[in-house]
């Protein structure tokens, strides 16, 4: 009688323990939490690239006449920018109205924002300075793109597939999917400064997941407004006239 006792308790406080857990996961503290996580993961970038800058402008070297200094500077000064802009609309954007269900959309959604953020740790080629203007061209160029989408977007940022509103404007009445455009140019710039059979092969996988983050996003959407079928009809998904 004891054990059986003790068998059910255990399930009761399992059963309690669950229920909390699933409260959690859909209260605003787990909204809370998140967006403080990922808004102080972008602000300690933020802070890395003013250290990179301060510490190009302090070391006494002649930039004016280096094309390549030059354009690399900006390119952090965008980074900065950028990382900056997502903390904070991180903090700002409004709680979702509907999210997608499961891991799956979840892990797409992180490994194609993220997996190329270990680019850096490989080793990094020699390029000609042709091939190296063209890496930070496309870096700096696709970071002012993802921040004046990402403008337009406003509170209905995010990055795991979630519903908050419907951005139809701008950027949006072309494309459905501007902002993850805009980022891949600036994530093939990069790459091209690490290229080799490895690190394609990250890049080949963060595209699949890209690709999969798109069609989740869309999911959620259509069956959150009325309305995204007949827009999706109307746009292409990210390149107009292609797909």
């Amino acid at each position: 009688m004891t054990d059986i006792a003790s068998i059910d308790a255990a399930i009761a406080a399992a059963s309690r323990n669950a229920g909390t857990a699933r409260r959690f996961a859909g209260s605003k503290w787990r909204d809370l939490a998140t967006r403080a996580f990922v808004s102080c993961w972008f602000t300690f970038q933020a802070t890395m690239m003013v250290e990179v800058v301060a510490r190009a402008l302090l070391s006494g070297e002649d930039l004016a006449g280096d094309a390549l200094a030059m354009a690399k500077l900006a390119s952090r000064f965008c980074l900065f920018f950028f990382f900056t802009f997502i903390a904070w609309l991180t903090l700002v954007r409004a709680r979702p109205l509907a999210q997608a269900p499961g891991l799956m959309p979840r892990a797409c959604a992180l490994t194609g924002a993220y997996l190329l953020c270990f680019l850096p740790l490989t080793p990094e080629r020699e390029l000609s300075m042709g091939w190296a203007l063209a890496s930070t061209g496309l870096v700096t160029l696709g970071i002012v793109l993802s921040c004046l989408v990402m403008l337009r977007l406003g509170k209905s940022y995010s990055v795991m597939a979630e519903a908050r509103a419907l951005v139809v404007s701008g950027p949006y009445a072309y494309i459905r999917h501007p902002l993850y455009l805009a980022e891949q140019i600036a994530l093939t710039g990069a790459f091209v400064h690490y290229a080799s059979a490895w690190t394609a092969l990250l890049y080949v996988v963060q595209v699949a997941c890209q690709v999969q983050r798109m069609r989740n996003e869309e999911a959620i959407l259509q069956r959150s407004f009325p309305g995204y079928a007949a827009y999706m009809e109307q746009t292409a998904r990210l390149i107009p006239g292609v797909w």
